[in-house]
């Protein structure tokens, strides 16, 4: 996934990528690898971020509760756009792409909104027309990041450290209550069927403690591929105690065929102002790894040659997203994790990621390939992910911990978050009002941000013989 870590806000990130300009590369950005090299170099990629890909749409298409076929024709397209999007990325067309070895995916940042977007709009409409709205909504805000793409060093003041920490602190808390809301309903569930519920409890405990382990492993591979050998251990565990049933797969089409406009395009503004937040966030992240990527790739991480190039992968950014809504699948972004397969290769051509494109596109082509996913039980998703959203917010407080004004930073992440947690919980027990505000109100991520990017307008700054006795 667009992992947990720590990605700089707007203003630090040119320095945040010099330390990584030190990395031995066997390919340079512009070199092309012999075949061979270039095929191998480009599945270490693909491997890297298959399984974050699909499981993104997943989670979201389960908490949508779409059927099998729906969510199937999600899952391939968010493969087909992934790999276009890639592509976009490294070749640059017009003024889309950063031209980096730079893999985009289905961002899981867009995980909570969006849910919670579905459900509020559940009623009156259709699960086509709710997607419908949802993905129109999201490419209006694509085209948003496309128009702020060239503001970029004019959005230091709003996205800041501190907006990214609280942002990404208060997303990391929803996606973790709403899971553990989430196999609360599953346990209920297999209670009322009288099943017995120790698989349960071993799949949901026993995936986050092999990824766990895993992640401690001394070998950088073994590292990168935790999260995928914790699913698959957990696969195999429901494979072994007999909990998969593999019939609905035969209901699949053989073939994807990517469709533009396959829902009826629709527009709400509560859910646009829901993701907007989300998209500035995910906009600074991808500043952060447009930036680490450039170092990796012994590129300039500062001046005007730099700036261009982050402004074209942005613009790139939200173009891709924008393409997504078409073709009926969630917003994208760059995938940091990529950073650490060149770490580990030595490999940053720009080709590399033409192949990377190709292999992204050729899966989706196939439902299976997410149809196998989808039999993937709950519990063992639900466990998986969890972690991984309770990471986000550890990489958030990360993220105020290393701010300029550590002291004012907190003071305003705690205003925010508290501010945000307790007008979504009041929202939820008020009557009467507009689903449009109710939307809004109660999703903590917009409120949150939106409140701290007023603290950090309206506060002052420590005075200077402060920051000299520590602030820092």
């Amino acid at each position: 996934m667009d992992k947990p870590a720590h990605k700089p806000g707007l203003k630090n990130a040119a320095q945040a990528g010099t330390h990584l300009s030190d990395v031995r590369l066997l390919f340079g950005l512009n070199d092309n690898p012999p075949f061979l090299k270039a095929i191998l170099a480009a599945f270490q990629h693909f491997l890297a971020i298959f399984v974050s890909i699909i499981t993104a749409p997943l989670i979201i298409s389960v908490g949508m509760g779409l059927n099998a076929r729906e969510s199937s024709y999600i899952i391939s397209s968010s493969l087909f756009v992934s790999g276009v999007a890639t592509l976009i990325q490294v070749i640059r067309i017009g003024p889309l792409g950063s031209r980096l070895l730079c893999i985009q995916g289905t961002s899981f940042s867009f995980i909570g909104p969006l849910i919670f977007a579905a459900q509020s709009l559940q009623g009156n409409m259709s699960n086509e027309e709710i997607l419908g709205v949802i993905f129109g909504s999201a490419a209006v805000g694509g085209l948003c990041i496309m128009v702020l793409s060239l503001y970029l060093q004019k959005l230091n003041k709003i996205i800041t450290p501190t907006v990214t920490g609280v942002a990404v602190i208060l997303l990391g808390i929803s996606l973790v209550m709403k899971t553990l809301e989430n196999m609360v309903k599953e346990y209920h569930h297999v209670v009322e069927l009288s099943q017995p519920v120790w698989p349960l409890m071993v799949m949901f405990i026993g995936v986050i403690v092999v990824i766990l382990l895993f992640t401690r492993s001394a070998n950088p591979w073994v590292r990168l591929s935790s999260i995928s050998i914790g699913l698959g251990a957990g696969y195999g565990f429901a494979l072994f105690t007999g909990q998969l049933d593999f019939s609905p797969i035969s209901q699949l089409p053989s073939v994807f065929i990517p469709e533009l406009f396959r829902y009826p395009i629709g527009f709400d503004w509560g859910v646009f102002l829901s993701l907007a937040p989300i998209y500035l966030v995910t906009a600074a992240e991808s500043v952060g790894d447009l930036t680490a990527t450039s170092a990796l790739s012994k590129q300039p991480v500062s001046g005007a040659v730099y700036w261009d190039r982050i402004r074209h992968g942005v613009m790139g950014d939200g173009f891709n997203s924008f393409l997504a809504s078409l073709f009926g699948t969630y917003p994208n972004t760059t995938f940091s994790q990529n950073n650490g397969v060149i770490q580990l290769t030595g490999v940053a051509s720009r080709y590399v990621g033409m192949y990377v494109a190709g292999f992204l596109v050729l899966f989706g082509m196939f439902p299976v390939v997410g149809g196998v996913f989808q039999l993937m039980p709950k519990a063992l998703l639900y466990g998986a992910t969890g972690l991984m959203f309770a990471l986000i917010s550890v990489s958030g407080f990360r993220i105020i911990k290393v701010s300029k004004h550590a002291r004012r930073s907190w003071g305003i992440a705690g205003i925010a978050t508290f501010f945000a947690l307790g007008l979504s919980f009041m929202t939820s027990h008020m009557n009467g009002l507009h689903p449009q505000l109710q939307l809004l109100l109660g999703f903590p991520v917009a409120m949150g941000t939106l409140m701290a990017i007023i603290l950090e307008l309206v506060l002052p700054m420590p005075p200077r013989q402060l920051v000299s006795e520590g602030e820092v």
